[in-house]
């Protein structure tokens, strides 16, 4: 790829995650990166194809932290590899991009593209849940694990996280890791009881 194309990709990575997807223009990346406006379609065809790219990048960015952790995790207890797994999903220093893009979305969706992007968000959060799948059956294998509704404690692992994720922009850092300490032992609490 191209240092033009990263460039490209990267500013406008940053202007969706400021003011939107309908926010952004190609005016403005073009400006930024210090190129004219039709060099862009030299590598895009659209300003549509240029967001589906840096999608498909992330969840390519994200698929590999997930193998990396599961990978990481493998020997460690399972109440060890769960709390694990739920601050990696909470840092934001691990998906920051991922999950700027996601609230945008969310927030203002482009609605030409909210097929796409709900079958791409559907698709990974598939492959996170087959691996909350496993480490639930493990640890009722190992009888940590009390809770038998998998669906739920997936449900509710989402679920906080999400709201997490908004709590992020809401408090600072020291709030925010004492209410992402608290909701992981009521989770903890949830799923082993």
């Amino acid at each position: 790829m191209s240092q033009t194309v990263n460039k490209i990709k990267k500013t406008a990575l940053f202007y969706i995650s400021k003011y939107g997807y309908e926010g952004t223009t190609l005016k403005d990346i073009a400006q930024k990166v210090g190129i004219k406006t039709p060099s862009i379609y030299s590598h895009f065809n659209s300003k549509e194809q240029l967001f589906l790219s840096i999608i498909k990048d992330l969840k390519l960015k994200e698929r590999e932290s997930l193998m990396k952790l599961v990978l990481e995790l493998r020997k460690k207890p399972i109440d060890e590899v769960i709390r694990a797994f739920f601050y990696f999903y909470t840092d934001s220093n691990n998906i920051a991009s991922w999950q700027i893009i996601l609230k945008q979305i969310l927030m203002h969706p482009p609605a030409s593209l909210l097929q796409i992007l709900r079958k791409d968000f559907e698709e990974l959060e598939k492959e996170i849940s087959i691996q909350l799948s496993e480490f639930f059956q493990i640890g009722r294998e190992e009888g940590w694990i009390k809770n038998e509704d998998t669906e739920q404690l997936i449900s509710l692992f989402f679920t906080l996280i999400d709201g997490l994720l908004v709590e992020q922009n809401l408090y600072d850092s020291e709030k925010y890791e004492q209410r992402r300490e608290e909701v992981w032992n009521l989770y903890r609490d949830f799923i082993s009881q």
